[in-house]
């Protein structure tokens, strides 16, 4: 059995009340993605449901979450399987 990953993922949830281009300006001021990688991660999430949008520590993930949450996006942490 191996031992848990130490890695962790930021998942950013699809929800109906966001406006799209929202969403790309928050990405792109929060992780620093071009305009045409936020509006695919934005995508990605509209499509599947959810998309994960970072990953790290587990402390940097929780910051992140956080301020996501600040910007008004559903987001969650998970473990990333290793």
């Amino acid at each position: 059995m191996s031992a848990p990953s130490d890695e962790w993922a930021t998942v950013l949830w699809d929800d109906d009340v966001t406006l799209q281009a929202y969403v790309v300006h928050v990405l792109m001021r929060r992780f620093g993605c071009s305009r045409e990688r936020a509006r695919e991660l934005m995508e990605l999430a509209q499509r599947d449901g959810r998309t994960q949008v970072a990953r790290g520590s587990r402390e940097e993930q929780e910051m992140l979450v956080a301020g996501l949450h600040g910007d008004g996006l559903l987001a969650t942490l998970e473990r990333v399987p290793s």
